[in-house]
């Protein structure tokens, strides 16, 4: 069951967030398991943008630790976030949009949305746990953002509820979108950095 937290006691900590366009041209910079499972998308502008994420992702850590992009190698956690040597970082993308948060030092989830009429967002966040469910379609999709960056922070299930050490904020996203970014421990003091490097 999640603790009180006291506010009063939490210091922020600074999170680089980098957005990027997916459609937009980018060299890509896969390792070969990556060219692998690219490959594996059954439409091209889905493998085209899950392509340009992961690119876009090894130039923008490239860029933090003095490493070729080729070169950074990923490890996996049991429910599927990536880590490398060196820095924390996080990668989420919908719909032709991608954000990157990089912490540095401390466990980072980011997580983007494109607000979608056809989705009973409420019911969604019913079936997780949420008890906050009243709203707009946005506010909802905004609720929805925060537990997907807390839950992503942690490496942990979706279904598993994060403990409120677990802190996220809501992010500047795109028009359509929602958007937020959690660390755990810290409360996130974002610094948007624009687009990653192409």
């Amino acid at each position: 069951m999640p603790y009180a937290l006291n506010w009063a006691f939490v210091d922020t900590q600074a999170v680089d967030v980098w957005t990027i366009d997916l459609n937009a041209p980018r060299r890509a910079l896969l390792a070969p398991e990556e060219e692998v499972r690219a490959a594996r998308f059954r439409f091209e502008a889905d493998r085209l943008h899950w392509t340009n994420a992961r690119s876009a992702l090894r130039s923008t850590l490239a860029g933090y630790l003095s490493a070729p992009p080729e070169e950074i190698v990923f490890r996996y956690g049991t429910h599927g976030k990536p880590s490398t040597e060196g820095i924390e970082f996080n990668l989420s993308h919908a719909r032709g949009r991608a954000m990157i948060a990089v912490s540095e030092r401390v466990p980072v989830g980011i997580d983007i949305e494109a607000i979608r009429e056809n989705i009973e967002i409420d019911k969604l966040l019913r079936r997780i746990g949420e008890t906050c469910v009243q709203g707009t379609k946005e506010q909802l999709f905004q609720v929805w953002t925060r537990r997907e960056a807390r839950t992503k922070a942690l490496g942990s299930p979706l279904m598993e509820i994060p403990p409120a050490n677990v802190i996220a904020v809501d992010l500047m996203a795109p028009r359509g979108f929602a958007a937020s970014v959690a660390l755990v421990g810290y409360i996130p003091s974002i610094r948007h950095r624009g687009a990653a490097e192409s």
